[in-house]
């Protein structure tokens, strides 16, 4: 090989080098983007009879328990199956609230389903809660829903809360 081959040559090794030498740098110095999503979920597949009627209970089993050290944002999904009575005279409904740290959120959305005036005397429906919001402070968290019966013989059953956390 020629003098001017062995140059050529050894400048291609010192351009390949360096590229080398700026890709390490730059995969280094790459900005680690935020932690994915952590997904919570629970299902309960049992009928849930609230008693007594008139009074927000949590329903049993659906509770998700987190903890977190900086802000998230949180994504709230609750949905179930529900079957009330139906009558021609009156309306006998359930209500449906979220609950943080035993805390019904009067302040968050609400659902309500329930039977019309017919001649039948159940209507089932399907419900579905759901609410975005932040968290800043840190610490422990229990969610779960909290439901209202204006007519014992209401029941829910196949309840779920999903719940998806994600950096704020």
């Amino acid at each position: 090989m020629g003098k001017g081959g062995v140059i050529l040559g050894l400048i291609g090794l010192l351009v390949g080098a360096s590229g080398l030498g700026f890709g390490i740098i730059n995969y280094i110095n790459q900005p680690t983007g935020p932690a994915g999503p952590t997904t919570y979920y629970v299902y309960e597949d049992a009928t849930f009879t609230p008693n007594p009627d008139l009074v927000y209970i949590p329903i049993p089993n659906l509770s998700i328990v987190f903890e977190i050290d900086s802000p998230v944002s949180l994504h709230l999904l609750f949905t179930c199956s529900a079957r009330c009575l139906g009558d021609a005279l009156s309306f006998y409904d359930l209500i449906f609230y979220f609950m943080i740290n035993d805390v019904r959120q009067t302040n968050m959305p609400w659902a309500r389903t329930g039977g019309y005036q017919s001649n039948t005397n159940y209507e089932y429906s399907t419900v579905s809660l759901q609410h975005y919001f932040i968290l800043t402070t840190p610490g422990i968290y229990n969610i779960t829903v909290t439901v209202l019966t204006e007519y014992l013989g209401n029941f829910i059953r196949e309840s779920s809360l999903w719940i998806e956390s994600y950096p704020a």
